[in-house]
């Protein structure tokens, strides 16, 4: 098997990237909550507490902060499929939503598994530089974009 930090697309192989790393996620919980602390103290709320407790499962449940659901690597094989590699080291097959969005240095991707939607948001430094780019670049070819 290749290294985890590897990006490469060879015929009959698969683009796969370790994404175990994403700073930016945790970035944006910490965002959420540090909202969801501002509203409830301009607005009065008491209900912070439980607000943040909602905010927090729904973060998690998605696998940003952590936990079994969260994915740790993505591959793109050959023919076009996904594989997503969960925490618990489980293979989920999964499309690429049209929702997935390119931007210069960031990437937007949706999937659909048999269960749910999955989203993940990678940015400079979520993964390798090199792999970020390869990713954006083969995305954008295929999508048109």
């Amino acid at each position: 098997m290749s290294s985890p930090y590897s990006a490469t697309l060879t015929p009959g192989k698969a683009l796969t990237i370790d994404v175990r790393s994403r700073r930016s996620e945790r970035r944006i919980v910490v965002l959420a909550l540090g909202g969801v602390a501002v509203s409830a103290i301009l607005l009065s709320l008491p209900a912070l507490l439980v607000v943040s407790a909602v905010v927090l499962f729904g973060f998690r449940s998605r696998g940003w902060l952590g936990g079994p659901d969260r994915v740790t690597a993505v591959s793109w094989l050959s023919d076009g499929r996904w594989i997503l590699t969960g925490a618990d080291r489980k293979n989920i097959p999964a499309t690429l939503s049209a929702d997935t969005r390119i931007g210069n240095g960031w990437l937007w991707l949706r999937w659909h598994t048999e269960r749910e939607v999955r989203s993940m948001l990678l940015l400079k430094g979520d993964a390798l530089p090199a792999e970020i780019r390869r990713l954006n670049a083969r995305l954008r070819l295929e999508m048109g974009a």
